[in-house]
């Protein structure tokens, strides 16, 4: 537990020794209760999900003791069993309060001070903190912009842009230089912290009316430059499993055998903010066809990473020469972030490399042959020097 959580608890109120003994095994009990190893088991094909049915009822039956069992699990469990936990814990504390009862706020703080724990877990216990104890809650909140679970560094930007007041109204105040200059420095904190699209965009667009523009496909981990080399063929989807020269060999002044004759490596640079790459207008539009994307990506030690990208078109990824991601479909959406794959970035220079395979479909909605890929930690923050 942080400094923060143990000053917290301190004003919270006394706990008598049972839930101070509950309190201590939130993060330290093993998940050996026989009924909540059973919702661990229960899985999305249906696998037990008729024992986690009778073993949610038994540990609902419990009642509060089973609750750090039920924490501590939660970091163990695949969605279909977290959400067998999130509904037992609720029942539980429903229970408790139909009863005139009250879980301690401290049994909540345990679980959202754990920054270990399961980050849904962490999110239900703020809830419900919230639901009792609204200044405790808005109190964590202030120490909560780096905290890596989304939801609540989400409610922490929320709370933190809340604090600024009236940012409309000191906007359309020019004169209020000294003002504008602080709102706009704890603007750039708040920016740094926000991970979601709505938020970042809201507060990119003050920044920028306070004269602080930001850079938004940075801040998402974006890559803008790239070099491109197609078309080669995709005759009757035919490329899509075909090993093409840069797929056995990155080499930027190599020339290649394409679809049509010799091509070559393009240097491209996109001023979209979302990385968009047409490569219509790059290679020019034509059906049945392969193109490669190469990019480089600078870090300074070796760290976890994830490649998000999307794209309407069939698709392979590779890093550092690892096959990663394989995604044999054509044009069945395009939403931000449609495929992730997880990986290592080692220290240095990597490589990343995309396919983007366009099919023989005519009709309107499959013209685009295009993708966007960034490159980012586990919440969507930037990663690398592109």
């Amino acid at each position: 537990m942080t400094r923060t959580g143990r000053a917290i608890l301190a004003v919270s109120g006394g706990l008598s020794i049972a839930w101070g003994a509950l309190i201590a095994g939130a993060c330290q009990l093993p998940s050996d209760n026989g009924d909540v190893a059973i919702l661990l088991r229960a899985d999305k094909n249906g696998v037990g999900q008729e024992a986690a049915a009778e073993a949610w009822q038994r540990i609902v039956n419990q009642g509060p003791a089973v609750l750090p069992a039920l924490f501590e699990a939660a970091s163990q469990a695949n969605p279909v069993a977290l959400n067998w936990i999130v509904t037992a814990a609720d029942r539980i504390v429903d229970l408790e309060r139909a009863s005139s009862r009250k879980i301690p706020d401290a049994v909540f703080l345990s679980v959202v001070e754990n920054r270990a724990a399961h980050a849904k877990i962490r999110w239900w216990a703020w809830q419900r903190l919230q639901e009792q104890s609204p200044q405790l809650a808005a109190k964590i909140l202030e120490n909560s912009l780096d905290d890596p679970a989304p939801q609540l560094r989400r409610a922490a930007v929320e709370a933190a842009i809340q604090k600024l007041g009236d940012l409309d109204g000191l906007l359309t105040r020019g004169e209020d230089v000294a003002a504008r200059r602080n709102v706009a420095a704890r603007l750039e904190t708040i920016f740094e912290a926000a991970r979601d699209k709505d938020q970042v965009e809201k507060i990119a667009g003050w920044l920028g009316q306070l004269g602080k523009p930001v850079d938004l496909a940075a801040h998402y981990g974006y890559i803008r430059s790239w070099l491109v080399v197609g078309p080669f063929d995709n005759t009757r989807d035919g490329g899509f499993d075909t090993r093409f020269p840069p797929e056995e060999r990155l080499d930027p002044h190599q020339k290649y055998p394409g679809k049509h004759g010799e091509v070559a490596w393009k240097a491209v640079t996109t001023d979209d903010i979302h990385g968009r790459v047409d490569l219509n207008a790059i290679l020019a539009e034509e059906k049945g066809v392969v193109a490669y994307a190469w990019a480089v990506v600078e870090v300074e030690k070796e760290q976890p990473a994830e490649i998000r990208w999307a794209t309407p078109n069939a698709t392979k990824l590779w890093v550092n020469g690892q096959l990663l991601g394989v995604f044999h479909v054509y044009h069945s959406g395009y939403e931000d972030d449609q495929y992730r794959v997880e990986c290592r970035l080692k220290p240095g220079k990597n490589d990343i490399l995309l396919k983007i395979c366009q099919n023989e479909q005519t009709q309107d909605w499959a013209r685009p042959w295009e993708f966007r890929l960034r490159v980012c930690d586990a919440l969507g923050g930037g990663i690398g020097q592109r």
